[in-house]
């Protein structure tokens, strides 16, 4: 099982000011491929309906999403990673990451694919009370 840093996401009350300030402070570009841009579309259907925006330094991935403290109500899921935003590390065997908490007795919420399609999504709580997303692409 391998995992590389993925995106870090910050949530807030006011996207486009957010999106704005690290655009101009950081010369942070847009990312407009299909994997991002698919979660920009009607979301009418899902538990989370804020917007997001999806920038980038050219390496690492930053998702700034509108803040929603009731995701993880909605989902039927203890870890919200909507509340505050979290940090992602992409995995190749999310079904054996899944399988180390559990063997560490580290509870985590399994979302499945529910954010960006094929994108298997698991969030954890670090021991500070920091949100953790590990997710696998390409799970169909």
């Amino acid at each position: 099982m391998s995992f590389k840093f993925h995106h870090m996401n910050i949530c807030t009350d006011n996207l486009p000011r957010l999106t704005q300030f690290y655009k101009t402070m950081f010369d942070l570009g847009t990312i407009n491929d299909d994997a991002h841009t698919v979660i920009s579309r009607d979301r009418s259907d899902r538990a989370y309906t804020g917007k997001v925006d999806f920038l980038t330094d050219g390496d690492i991935e930053f998702h700034w999403a509108e803040r929603d403290l009731n995701t993880g109500f909605k989902m039927k899921q203890f870890v919200n990673p909507m509340g505050h935003g979290h940090f992602c590390f992409r995995t190749d065997d999310i079904k054996g990451f899944m399988r180390r908490c559990d063997a560490a007795g580290i509870r985590y919420s399994d979302y499945g694919c529910w954010a960006i399609p094929g994108w298997h999504q698991v969030f954890l709580y670090d021991p500070d009370g920091n949100c953790i997303e590990v997710h696998q692409p390409n799970v169909f």
